[in-house]
């Protein structure tokens, strides 16, 4: 982003922390904002004066009184702008339209393999695009997010080598994204992003949590103090290709053997059912093979939640495996809270359930202690969720704010400069 002189520094970093206390509402009347931010009452006036005149901030009702007139209240103009947030997953993909708040206006979820490539899917997403602009053609669009299941550079915001998505591999779907809509566009991790959703859905923004995402593939996204911990190039959080079993015979879509998400991951869960049927351990299998010609991780998931038993212990064997490995990160990390999204959810409680055993039988007892263990409570809205909140928050940091409010609106400056080594 644009580098700025010393005294820049003072009046968009007053400006940025005006906004932001407002938005997550740590301070919501002028005098407050002076207590939270330690700022003069004069810079605090002009700042928030400021904020008003760019559309950012609007005065609300009157705030209450303690002792003298009333102060007036600030609100977040969550309406000054729109998000465009999809997550790709292997087999589907979610888009919605959203406001500054993350606050989701219309959500599409479509049938879409990522194996398709990155030309056909951008063809669809932009009709779906499209078609949700259409729906708020008065409020203009600051900002697009892309999640992907692979591993992204995020500095370039280019897939590096993801095992599942051929064709992808360092394609500037940034730069594509960019040269369509004339705003800045960021790509991460799709679990970088429900992680970064689930944080701040659960109102903290300082919380040390890990999401893990069993589906189709597993994967992880870290928080720490608050904020996306990806490393040094983006790769941080990629436990689906941890080996975790010494043997040559389990091979990983990756090319690897003995991964994780060989043995635990969606794929491998219906690859064993299929072997399970043709070994005659499970009736409730064999009849959907039957019908269907083939089986589902989502198949095995419902047989876990409907009793079947080579279903029930095929889920159990892989929560433990998960759970084995998120120990070991328990350990190292100590998180204060471990959640868990992805179509694992659908089986219900038995996943939950052998991971946490697991987790706390493993763990070193003071890092276990107050440990949250839960699923996540956004579904399929939590990647798009997080999405949002990942550019607001780069449009509202200080450099972001220095960058496009001299024009009025990111739309308004060249996106590569919003997003240049964010």
């Amino acid at each position: 982003m644009t580098s700025r002189p010393p005294t820049a520094v003072d009046h968009f970093d007053a400006l940025s922390a005006v906004v932001r206390m407002v938005r997550s509402g740590r301070a919501r009347t002028r005098p407050e904002l002076g207590s939270a931010s330690l700022l003069g009452r004069t810079v605090i006036s002009q700042r928030v004066e400021q904020a008003i005149d760019l559309g950012l901030l609007e005065d609300a009702e009157t705030g209450p009184s303690t002792g003298g007139r009333a102060p007036r209240q600030l609100r977040f103009n969550a309406r000054r702008g729109l998000v465009l947030s999809t997550v790709l997953g292997a087999a589907a993909l979610d888009v919605a339209v959203t406001d500054l708040d993350a606050r989701v206006l219309e959500h599409r979820h479509l049938e879409w393999s990522v194996a398709n490539g990155p030309l056909e899917t951008l063809d669809v997403l932009g009709a779906v695009f499209a078609e949700l602009l259409s729906t708020r053609p008065d409020t203009p669009l600051w900002a697009v997010t892309v999640g992907l299941p692979g591993p992204v550079e995020f500095a370039t915001g280019r897939p590096s080598q993801p095992p599942i998505m051929p064709g992808w591999d360092g394609f500037d779907l940034r730069g594509r994204l960019q040269e369509r809509h004339r705003v800045p566009v960021w790509v991460d991790n799709d679990a970088n992003l429900l992680a970064l959703g689930e944080a701040r859905a659960a109102g903290s923004t300082d919380e040390d949590m890990i999401f893990v995402k069993v589906g189709t593939g597993i994967g992880a996204g870290i928080i720490s103090e608050g904020r996306v911990h990806r490393g040094s190039k983006g790769a941080a959080g990629d436990i689906g290709h941890a080996r975790v079993l010494e043997d040559n015979s389990v091979m990983c879509r990756c090319g690897r053997t003995g991964c994780l998400e060989a043995l635990a991951g969606g794929w491998a869960l219906a690859r064993d059912a299929v072997t399970a049927v043709h070994e005659g351990r499970s009736r409730y299998l064999a009849d959907l093979h039957a019908a269907h010609g083939e089986i589902t991780p989502a198949d095995v998931g419902r047989g876990a939640a409907q009793g079947d038993a080579w279903c029930l212990t095929a889920v159990a064997r892989a929560a433990e495996r998960v759970g084995s490995l998120m120990a070991t990160l328990v350990n190292f990390y100590n998180p204060a809270s471990l959640v868990f999204g992805g179509g694992v959810l659908t089986v219900g409680d038995a996943f939950l359930r052998v991971v946490e055993h697991t987790v706390r039988s493993r763990s070193l007892p003071l890092a276990a202690t107050d440990l949250v263990i839960r699923g996540s409570g956004l579904g399929d809205l939590g990647g798009v969720i997080g999405g949002t909140h990942l550019a607001v928050e780069a449009l509202l940091s200080a450099d972001g704010m220095a960058t496009w409010t001299p024009l009025g609106t990111p739309g308004a400056v060249d996106p590569g400069r919003l997003v240049a080594g964010a």
